[in-house]
């Protein structure tokens, strides 16, 4: 269930946050761990993805990838 980070940053820069480190401290979270969310190799745990989407004003599946565009 890898992430649409070309969305994420797009919703970022439609409310203004200029980096992943400013979205990290947003959400209370560290760099890091931010980072790992957003890894292609890394699937996020349900909870993470509904957090950044709640903050983000959109729906979870938004921020999903298709299947078909991370092979």
């Amino acid at each position: 269930m890898p992430l649409d980070k070309f969305k994420i940053k797009e919703l970022m820069a439609n409310k203004k946050i200029s980096s992943q480190t400013e979205l990290a401290k947003m959400l209370g979270i560290s760099k890091n761990q931010l980072s790992s969310i957003l890894s292609e190799k890394f699937n996020p745990i349900k909870s993470n993805v509904v957090e950044l989407a709640d903050f983000l004003g959109v729906e979870p599946k938004d921020l999903i990838l298709p299947n078909n565009k991370h092979e």
